[in-house]
């Protein structure tokens, strides 16, 4: 080795800071890896699963012509459930009498193909209804309850629009204005087509 490279070494050795280079001792490399010989290696958590959007509010205009609101809300618990809840409300009155109902629909969706919220879906409903009506200088009220379900298909589009087609039917109590006794009701089966759009988040 010529006297040059000699001296380039003990310099760079002089000038490289002292925990630099024990850093790179090869003895205590050689220690540590003794030391951590058969201790289970630390595992490294995987990072977060990202499931998209989780939450939908879409509007259906199909159900104004069966008298409903069309305003529905559903969150997503994970791949395969969610929760859709839909508020009712309606009004019809003249100068004499008017009917008034409010109520809302719970329903619970389980998706066989896709993730939750988007997918093929079907799904048990629960709705309740409450009525109020005047006719005849006379106040009534009367209180409905509806059980059914539901099948369909949801689209979610980049995460942010979403797009819906499905169709469910319920068994159900209503309040029936017509009926001159207090607090009636009638029993019938309340179709709803849907064809729905909305956002994504």
């Amino acid at each position: 080795m010529s006297r040059a490279a000699v001296v380039l070494l003990a310099s760079l050795c002089l000038l490289t800071p002292r925990e630099a280079r024990a850093q790179f001792d090869p003895l205590k490399g050689a220690q540590d890896w003794f030391r951590n010989l058969g201790k289970p290696a630390v595992p490294v958590p995987p990072p977060p699963e990202d499931l998209g959007a989780q939450d939908t509010f879409t509007l259906n205009p199909l159900a104004l012509q069966y008298g409903r609101l069309g305003v529905e809300y559903e969150r997503a618990f994970g791949r395969v459930v969610s929760v859709a809840i839909a508020p009712d409300f309606s009004y019809r009155g003249s100068d004499v009498s008017w009917h008034l109902t409010v109520g809302g629909t719970l329903g619970l969706r389980f998706f066989v193909l896709g993730s939750a919220p988007s997918g093929l879906y079907f799904g048990p409903e629960f709705s309740a209804l409450y009525g109020r009506d005047y006719q005849d200088g006379a106040y009534s009220k009367s209180i409905g309850f509806g059980l059914g379900g539901s099948v369909g298909w949801t689209l979610v589009i980049f995460n942010r629009f979403t797009l819906s087609a499905g169709f469910s039917a319920q068994y159900r109590s209503v309040p029936d204005p017509t009926n001159p006794e207090p607090n009636a009701f009638r029993v019938e089966i309340v179709p709803l087509p849907r064809l729905a759009f909305g956002v994504a988040f």
